[in-house]
């Protein structure tokens, strides 16, 4: 190979990221807003974000009252909060948190009621994730009813099991310092000086240990919503790269949301003690709008790889 295809090659390499870059920006993502618009991708991000804002509260409420079993009472409202607002931009939730609390901690039985409902306002949100899925995937035909309610409520359990062993294995010393077993392992931890650094330092880590940890599990479950929801299955490369988009995007968004009301628009001033309730209101149609677009963006890859596949094929 003489110089000149030597340097050919080597262009080609250096500039192949900025084209693909460029492809995204100004190809695919403008796709991905035509496609929005022709399938309604308003509504159903609307649809979403009603179900979801309308089921915050009772799912605070089970969470609450399922953790008060292991933490104390002064402890429980700090430790929801700081694994809330690792999801959440920058709002004051704590005093909403810490109402809930106070309610739940002496009732918290009661609070348990709210599962039935739980379930079904779920699996009206899933209903329409499946309707948004469908129109993005191009499915013509969807599932039966009581077969897709049945599924859906496996989606929901699977994933309130995985949400909850995140939260159990990432605070697990936490738990047991609330129980009988706390004296037993600390007695017998104590006498082994490695072990029991290790134990103090795993104590300290919250669940979610950082922006990168939030990603990726952020992903796993867009992924497992993408994946499993939708009648018609699309290639995982596709459903992968359009979850990870949405949950970069919605990290991406998260700071500069939380730089804006905290810098730029004071919401305090103008819908006073309402404030977090209006900034929730907004965040949560953020993020119903990341996932659809998350949705859109994976069937664009999907039929790039599937135009790729076919040039093969022919060559």
């Amino acid at each position: 190979m003489n110089l000149k295809g030597i340097q050919n090659k080597l262009k080609h390499i250096i500039l192949r990221p900025f084209r693909a870059a460029g492809d995204f920006l100004f190809v695919d993502l403008r796709t991905v807003m035509k496609n929005f618009g022709d399938h309604d991708g308003e509504l159903s991000t609307c649809a979403l974000a009603f179900f979801l804002l309308i089921s915050f509260i009772p799912l605070s409420l089970v969470i609450i009252a399922t953790m008060s079993f292991f933490y104390k009472s002064d402890a429980l409202a700090t430790f929801y909060i700081a694994q809330l607002k690792n999801q959440l931009p920058s709002i004051n939730i704590e005093r909403f948190i810490s109402i809930i609390d106070r309610i739940i901690f002496k009732k918290r039985y009661l609070a348990f009621i709210w599962i039935p409902f739980l379930f079904w306002w779920g699996s009206f949100v899933f209903d329409i994730i499946e309707r948004g899925l469908e129109k993005a995937f191009r499915i013509d035909e969807s599932r039966r009813y009581w077969k897709a309610k049945i599924r859906h409520f496996v989606i929901i359990l699977g994933m309130a099991i995985f949400i909850l062993a995140m939260t159990l294995f990432s605070n697990f010393i936490a738990i047991l310092k609330n129980t009988d077993i706390a004296r037993f392992v600390e007695e017998n931890l104590n006498e082994l000086g490695i072990l029991n650094t290790l134990i103090t330092k795993i104590e300290n880590i919250p669940l979610v240990l950082s922006s990168v940890t939030t990603l990726v599990v952020n992903m796993f479950l867009i992924f497992t919503i993408y994946r499993f929801v939708p009648p018609k299955k699309l290639s995982n490369r596709s459903l992968l790269k359009g979850a990870l988009f949405a949950s970069f995007s919605y990290e991406i968004v998260k700071i500069l949301f939380s730089y804006y009301i905290k810098e730029i628009n004071d919401y305090t001033s103008i819908f006073g003690s309402l404030n977090t309730i209006v900034i929730l209101m907004i965040w949560i149609w953020y993020t119903c709008f990341l996932f659809v677009i998350g949705a859109e963006l994976a069937w664009v890859f999907h039929e790039k790889e599937e135009e790729g596949r076919e040039l093969e094929f022919q060559e």
